[in-house]
């Protein structure tokens, strides 16, 4: 079990290591692409997880987009749209993709980044949670000139 693997199950089983203060989460990655995996999760499934868990219990609504099909079958999906978006009250919004530290978003993702971005939407990239976080943050510093009511 690597390094990363041992921080995430004693991170989710702390009460399997009485006694041990739980591990500090991961530093997050200098900027540009991290070069390992660093974020403390054995992979983006598990990152995803908390990412969704994290933004619920913060107040927001969170679609996840594209999880696969649970008997193994193809899911359709046009191809390159973010993993997770989120959106709250007061027309805050945030389209998430998320990687592992050393992956990068593919050629299909960054042509709908760059559409999402053509609209007028911002579009984060995130290899930690830290990075989730702080693009709430800048969402959260928005204020919308006026709220458009429901139809």
């Amino acid at each position: 079990m690597s390094e990363a693997e041992l921080r995430e199950y004693r991170r989710r089983y702390p009460h399997l290591f009485p006694g041990q203060a739980p591990p500090a989460p991961a530093p997050a990655p200098e900027a540009g692409l991290p070069r390992s995996k660093s974020n403390g999760y054995a992979n983006e499934k598990a990152f995803q997880a908390d990412v969704v868990r994290e933004l619920t219990t913060r107040g927001w609504t969170v679609w996840q987009l594209y999880l696969g099909s649970e008997r193994g079958g193809s899911v359709h999906m046009t191809k390159g749209v973010p993993d997770v978006l989120a959106f709250r009250h007061g027309g805050l919004l945030l389209w998430l993709e998320l990687k592992q530290p050393g992956n990068k978003p593919s050629a299909a993702q960054l042509e709908r980044h760059e559409e999402l971005r053509r609209a007028g939407l911002s579009i984060t990239v995130a290899w930690t949670l830290e990075q989730v976080l702080q693009a709430e943050a800048a969402a959260l510093s928005l204020t919308p000139s006026e709220e458009t009511p429901c139809v």
